[in-house]
């Protein structure tokens, strides 16, 4: 068991030996830590059937998760079952995961780009400069 932004998952497992559950639920993909047995979180999901074929073989992410971690043997993933949600209750409860914790992983494929807020405090920034 491990708790994450204040939900208890169970977990985390090696994804390699990992048994599924057979209910909805949310997942945490998790690198190993520095320290020995500790964990961090690297990205949040939802699914319909946490024990559907290769879940997270499947996932847009996977082979970032990989690159990042190095083998599918330092791979973990922790659950919370959610048996009787809806997927628009799954993604909420993901959002307020990711917002709560934080996860680490940023994808590769996007560069990072500056918020609205970010945009607009930078050109009003110049506006003031200016006068």
């Amino acid at each position: 068991m491990i708790t994450l932004a204040s939900r208890s998952f169970a977990g985390p497992f090696m994804v390699p030996l990992w048994s599924p559950p057979k209910n909805a639920g949310l997942f945490a993909v998790m690198a190993p830590g520095w320290r020995l047995l500790t964990f961090r979180a690297l990205d949040f999901d939802q699914a319909a059937e946490l024990s559907a074929p290769d879940l997270l073989k499947q996932h847009p992410k996977y082979r970032e998760w990989l690159t990042i971690v190095g083998t599918e043997w330092n791979l973990y993933i922790a659950t919370y079952e959610l048996a009787l949600s809806t997927a628009a209750q799954r993604q909420a409860a993901v959002r307020d995961l990711a917002r709560e914790y934080r996860p680490e992983f940023t994808s590769l494929a996007v560069p990072q780009e500056p918020s609205l807020r970010t945009l607009l405090l930078a050109q009003a920034m110049r506006t003031n400069k200016d006068n």
